[in-house]
């Protein structure tokens, strides 16, 4: 087994609680693992490791991300597309937030494993998280909504084939994720099959 742990940029401040964990990415066989936030240039980033050496063909993207950025997170995800890869979310271990949700839709396959297990609604740390797009605040100024970056996700769920998507972002509260079951997101064609690749 062959692991390559790629750091592609610095944490940046999510919050005003401290810094996050920036995306990285490791490879084992056909198998690539996200995780962390997704900040400016991880778009580009991630086009250039999926042209870099593999040791094997890539075939499927493991996330564990609570998001970030808007358009990395639409970058990423078309260039998952294009390589016709699959992504995947163990519901069981990790989550796929805000941005990662994007990620996920690119997939040409999208595996929620264990996704049968989540509870539906806004309780839960675990799986497939929508919200709508907002600009973080700081101590001074309180988070706002982002309109246009809602709207840039609604298009690209539809651009992916996964419409119902953003029936999901417009249930969530303003600062809090809706988490689909597992049969919604099948239902919804988010998800095409709830067991692991």
């Amino acid at each position: 087994m062959r692991w390559r742990a790629l750091a592609l940029v610095a944490a940046v401040l999510m919050t005003g609680a401290g810094p996050s964990r920036a995306m990285s990415l490791s490879e084992s066989g056909d198998r690539v693992m996200l995780a962390g936030s997704i900040v400016p240039g991880d778009g580009e980033a991630f086009a250039r490791f999926l042209a870099g050496p593999h040791a094997q063909p890539l075939r499927v993207v493991y996330l564990d991300s609570g998001g970030g950025k808007v358009l990395e997170g639409i970058a990423i995800g078309r260039a998952i597309r294009r390589a016709g890869l699959v992504t995947a979310v163990d519901a069981h271990a990790a989550r796929c937030d805000s941005a990662c949700t994007l990620i996920f839709a690119g997939g040409v396959r999208r595996y929620y494993v264990h996704g049968d297990d989540v509870y539906e609604g806004m309780s839960g740390r675990s799986g497939l998280g929508f919200h709508t797009a907002h600009r973080p605040g700081n101590r001074v100024e309180a988070s706002t909504l982002n309109e246009r970056g809602t709207d840039a996700m609604r298009r690209f769920y539809g651009e992916m084939g996964q419409p119902g998507a953003a029936t999901l972002v417009d249930k969530a509260a303003f600062n809090t994720l809706y988490r689909p079951s597992g049969s919604t997101a099948l239902s919804l064609g988010i998800a095409t099959s709830l067991q692991a690749p």
